[in-house]
């Protein structure tokens, strides 16, 4: 009986280690996250020169942001499919052109739009983007995939997306919500989740007074401070955040997933935990010697060589024999799990 007590007070000694070192490492950790998280300074992205081609449009947002978008045909004789473009953070929709040029040779549509606060798109007060996905980043996509499956020459089988860097992410969000999208190629995803565990580790040692703490806590641990963590940055930067691991898991598509074996912002490792996360119809690339978001430069026509080859796969029109009508499916709504809003009906003007 003894032996029992003394065993007793043992664990509730580990117990209450555990919690003290849980609680100090909160208060060390959650203000140096805050700052870290919020103000992630991010590549600029490189600047396309504009098409003087394609058809011009603007359509809007459930939140009411107007978005300036175009839709280029395929040069080919005949389309097989339509592929939306989403582009990373500090761009505009020209960003298209590198990775989506000789899609449009070999028969598929192209629509590429503005996220707000970029490009031609409206300003919105009071919010500044991220890296990180907010539910303004995913409404802009929902709106772009309404648009495009709302035109009159709309493929009635559903659309493939194509996102680099925070638009590999926004795009993926937005495919775990609504069936329409049949397909996507997603170029260095940037995880919110998995992104914050990795500065954990990576920095704490450079801001925190007792790095010893913070790094003898399980990633369990470290999750709740994250999700405090993007409390606060929401609180602060007036948005919401979408949680990517959860939509991740709720992605049914098949998907492509294209890394740089050198990218320094998004280690190949988040790469293949996400990847991992996913259903087993995910398949992951990583382009050797290629820096975040260089496969396009490192391997240009491997790349489009495979891109193609999978749009062809997963969304070209089937032949003629195999050819049966079906109606447009009907947008799943967005689980209100990992976020809070739903695809909205765009308006269109051209």
């Amino acid at each position: 009986m003894t032996a029992l007590i003394v065993l007793g007070w043992i664990v509730l000694g580990l117990i209450a280690l555990a919690v003290v070192g849980h609680v100090l490492a909160w208060l060390l950790y959650v203000p140096v996250a805050v700052r870290v998280f919020g103000e992630t300074p991010w590549l600029p992205a490189q600047w396309q020169e504009p098409l003087g081609e394609g058809e011009h449009v603007n359509f809007y947002t459930q939140d009411g942001a107007r978005l300036e978008g175009t839709y280029l045909r395929t040069t080919a004789a005949a389309r097989k499919g339509v592929v939306a473009f989403c582009h990373q953070l500090n761009g505009d929709r020209w960003a298209t052109v590198p990775y989506t040029e000789d899609l449009r040779r070999q028969g598929f549509d192209i629509f590429t739009f503005d996220f707000r606060n970029h490009g031609g798109s409206d300003r919105v007060a009071d919010w500044e983007p991220m890296p990180w996905v907010t539910v303004q980043d995913l409404t802009d996509v929902q709106a772009a995939i309404d648009y495009v499956c709302g035109r009159s020459d709309a493929d009635p089988r559903g659309i493939g997306l194509i996102g680099v860097s925070k638009g590999a992410t926004v795009a993926l969000c937005a495919a775990a919500s609504d069936t329409r999208v049949r397909t996507l190629v997603l170029d260095g995803p940037c995880p919110t989740e998995r992104m914050q565990l990795h500065y954990v580790r990576r920095f704490m040692q450079i801001y925190v007074a007792y790095p010893w703490l913070v790094s003898r806590l399980p990633d369990l641990s470290l999750r709740s401070t994250n999700a405090w963590t993007k409390f606060v940055v929401q609180r602060q930067r007036h948005c919401r955040f979408v949680n990517v691991d959860q939509a991740a898991r709720q992605v049914r598509q098949p998907v492509m997933m294209i890394h740089g074996q050198r990218d320094a912002h998004v280690p190949v490792e988040v790469a293949r935990g996400l990847r991992n996360s996913m259903p087993n119809c995910t398949r992951l690339w990583v382009v050797p010697n290629a820096k975040h978001n260089g496969g396009i430069m490192v391997a240009r026509n491997t790349y489009h060589r495979r891109i193609a080859r999978f749009f062809e796969r997963h969304l070209a029109v089937p032949t003629v024999a195999e050819q049966s009508p079906q109606p447009l499916p009907s947008p799943r709504l967005l689980a209100p799990k990992f976020a809070g809003a739903a695809g909205g009906q765009s308006a269109v003007t051209s």
